[in-house]
């Protein structure tokens, strides 16, 4: 999963990095904290997930420069130029190279208390992102109401104002439109049923949307998954017309005439087989008489 911010902090300062990390994810920045992190290994995950990130912001302190998963990670931000913003949350110093790097200092952050280095982190994270005045939104109070409105029709794509038009679409009862992935699905599945081929062998993505087509990276991945749905397609096919084939197969067998040769070779209960062809309405076979129905004595059975 991708991040906006890779949060970095020693262990004993957790409590203001959460105040941090609330802030920023109030601003809409999705936020990588491992609130519970206790293992000094700087691991292959922790290193995906910072390089995942479009920025990391290292909290530096006396307890994080004595931290090997602090300068570790922070190490791997200042490895990928651009991306490495950091405060600090007292005087204290960190080693090189970090000791050269801009800091910016929010000593004595609170919840009620906001240092000004916080607004010129968040403008440094932000214009990573391509976010521009959200000093100016952080300005505002909670009675400004039309001042916000005005900011997010001024900034239609940032996140605060794309999360307020689902926050009005949701009261009104509108559903939310399908994300970009879905639409592709649905339109190479109208692809594979309704589509012909081109001049090419490929078939053409039929009835896709407009807001799909835009979602495509390029257009090699597309016509791939359209020639896999064909070569199902066409698996499908070779399959029923096996089957047919059987039914009919065994449709033709069985209606073939027994011959009387056949038919005595054939196992039966009781003869019944033979009987029915070599013996004339209303008799019984010899062979039968002579080895069932051997003759003897009636015996009546009904006297006490």
């Amino acid at each position: 999963m991708a991040y906006d911010v890779f949060l970095v902090s020693a262990s004993e300062d957790r409590d203001t990095a959460k105040l941090i990390a609330r802030r920023l994810r109030a601003l809409k920045f999705k936020v990588w904290f491992n609130q519970k992190q206790v293992d000094e290994t700087f691991d292959a995950k922790d290193a995906r997930n910072a390089t995942n990130s479009t920025s990391m912001l290292v909290l530096w302190s006396e307890n994080a420069v004595k931290s090997d998963w602090v300068r570790a990670a922070a190490s791997v931000g200042h490895s990928r130029p651009g991306t490495l913003v950091q405060m600090g949350l007292d005087k204290t110093i960190p080693y090189e190279p970090f000791r050269t790097g801009k800091r910016h200092s929010v000593v004595g952050m609170t919840s009620r208390k906001t240092p000004d280095g916080f607004y010129k982190a968040v403008e440094a994270l932000g214009a990573n992102d391509g976010r521009t005045d959200l000093r100016e939104w952080m300005g505002f109070g909670a009675k400004d109401e039309d001042e916000r409105a005005d900011w997010l029709a001024a900034h239609p794509h940032d996140p605060l104002a794309l999360h307020a038009k689902a926050q009005r679409e949701k009261e009104l009862g509108m559903k939310p439109a399908p994300a970009p992935e879905a639409q592709g699905a649905a339109a190479l599945a109208a692809a594979s049923l309704k589509g012909h081929t081109n001049g090419n062998g490929h078939r053409p993505v039929a009835g896709m949307t407009i807001a799909a087509a835009a979602a495509r990276p390029s257009a090699a991945p597309v016509t791939e998954t359209v020639e896999d749905a064909i070569v199902s397609w066409g698996t499908i096919v070779a399959i029923s017309l096996a089957i047919l084939g059987m039914l009919i197969l065994a449709w033709f067998f069985r209606s073939q005439p027994i011959s009387p040769e056949m038919r005595v070779a054939m196992p039966a209960i009781s003869n019944g087989s033979q009987a029915t062809v070599t013996c004339p309405v209303g008799q019984v076979p010899r062979s039968l008489m002579n080895d069932v129905l051997q003759p003897g004595p009636i015996i009546n059975d009904t006297d006490d």
